[in-house]
């Protein structure tokens, strides 16, 4: 069990990370502390278009999911959806397997090489993470064009 001061302070840190990363109007109790390993995070620097995409996918899959069984009634409600990936090299497999479990969704990986293939599971616990990979590495990598034009600038100061 947390105690007081303990989860007083997580909520202090939480609070802290929001405005830094600023996130406004968040609940500090969906502020949940998601920790992308350094592959992912080294995935998002090689392949960011590739990130972005997965998590588009999976974030479509909850939404999915989530729709059709609020219009169903209980006894329609479907326990899990499934999504098939395209054949993909190792990296990219891991990557989708990382990342589906950041949406609480399980996954799998079938078939042989060449055309092996990552499948999710939606489940009614599934659900999109409080800060995705990519929003991160909005924070954490910065806009690298912005990155280029304020080195640029200053470049141009320092000659002048």
């Amino acid at each position: 069990m947390v105690s007081c001061v303990e989860q007083c302070k997580i909520e202090e840190r939480n609070l802290r990370l929001a405005d830094g990363l600023g996130l406004k109007n968040v609940p500090v109790d969906s502020m949940v502390t998601i920790m992308y390993s350094e592959f992912l995070k080294d995935m998002l620097k090689i392949n960011k278009n590739f990130i972005m995409e997965i998590e588009d996918t999976l974030s479509d899959l909850v939404n999915k999911y989530k729709t059709r069984n609020n219009s169903l009634d209980n006894l329609n409600k479907v326990k899990f959806m499934y999504h098939d990936f395209k054949p993909m090299n190792k990296d990219k497999r891991r990557a989708v397997h990382e990342l589906a479990e950041a949406f609480k969704m399980t996954s799998q990986s079938f078939d042989a090489e060449p055309n092996r293939n990552v499948q999710v599971k939606v489940a009614y616990n599934s659900e999109e993470p409080s800060l995705k990979l990519s929003q991160l590495g909005k924070e954490v990598l910065g806009d690298v064009s912005a990155n280029k034009r304020q080195a640029s600038q200053q470049r141009k100061r320092t000659l002048t």
